[in-house]
Order: C-alpha cells, then structure tokens, then sequence
C-alpha cells in the first residue's frame, strides 16, 4: 500500500451542501464509509484533490418505514441496517444480506450507498499504480487491452456490490441528487 495523497476533507450538512461542493471540484469524490475508496485510493487508484465526507448529513443516516414502504439513507452502515428491528421485522432478506457482507468490523462502517456505488473489481485493475503501470495498465485505466480478456475490446470488471441483488428483487428506488435538483429512480435502472 503507498501512502494516502494529499486532499482536502469537507463536511457537509446536507444534500445540497454536498453537491454544490462537488460541482465546485469536479474532481472531487464523495467518502462515508470508505471501506473500498481509502484502499483504493492508497493502491494509487485516484487522487481526488478534495473528499466530501457525506457522513454528518442526518437525512442520509435515516432509516424509516413509513407504512410499509422503507426508505434509507445511503450513509447507513451495514450494520445498522441488519441490526434494525424494523428492517428485519418487515424486509428480513434485506437485514440477512446486510448481516452477511464481510466481517463485523467492516459491516460497522461500510454503507448501504458505498455498497451499492463500488467501483467495478479486478485483479488487474485493483492493484498498486506501480503493478498496473508495469502491466500497460487496462482498458479501465487508459490502456488498450483488458486483461481478463484480452482479444475483447470493453473491461470485464465485476460489481461486487452485496446489496445490489436483494434491492433489485424488493423493487427498490433510489433518490439522486444533482445540480438540477433530486430524481428517483427504479434501482435497476
């Protein structure tokens, strides 16, 4: 692992905060958990100038069921989510899948969001700047090949997000935000 680089940290109050801050440094990268971005970014996987830290945002960290429809914040850890009796009262499946990610220390800080938006894995690709530099790098970072398949001609990287399967199943929405404002939209898009 190489060391962190240097960024800025900011933390936003709320939703549109957040995204004002982010249409301000489009390089920028939006943090809760992260669980996968920090390793990432310590492999040399990015260098966002600034990191916008959504945790301090209370609406992302709700979970609510009002009458039988369950809405959750992206910022809700795993763990929240599995230990919730309402969410395992009314949404057992959901409380599982989030019991089952990874080990229990993870589950405390990784997110519902950060699990649902994980960058794509690959054993080419997830690894140090060094090592992919080395390798003539991929189709996902600037070169001409993938390396999992290399007489193709697009990345086949895979999501590994936990959550994604059970969301698609209960017929999940999700709320974006944006510089025009909020849309919501099937998860399965």
């Amino acid at each position: 692992m190489e060391v962190l680089p240097e960024f800025t940290l900011h933390r936003p109050a709320s939703v549109e905060e957040a995204v004002e801050l982010r249409l301000g440094d489009p390089g920028s990268r939006y943090l809760a958990g992260g669980t996968d971005l920090i390793v990432n970014l310590r492999r040399g996987i990015g260098a966002p100038g600034a990191l916008i830290d959504l945790t301090a945002i209370d609406e992302l960290r709700r979970i609510e069921d009002s009458g039988g429809a369950l809405s959750l914040g992206a910022a809700v850890t795993l763990a929240e989510l599995a230990a919730h009796p309402g969410v395992g009262e009314g949404w057992p499946a959901l409380a599982a899948a989030a019991q089952e990610v990874a080990g229990a220390t993870h589950r405390r800080v990784a997110t519902l969001g950060g699990n649902l938006c994980l960058d794509t894995r690959c054993v080419y690709f997830n690894q140090s700047e060094w090592w992919r530099r080395s390798n003539n790098y991929c189709l996902k970072d600037g070169g001409e090949v993938c390396h999992v398949a290399p007489g193709g001609d697009r990345c086949w990287a895979a999501f590994s997000g936990d959550l994604a399967p059970i969301l698609l199943v209960l017929g999940a929405t999700a709320e974006i935000a944006g510089p025009a404002g909020r849309r919501t939209m099937p998860l399965g898009g």
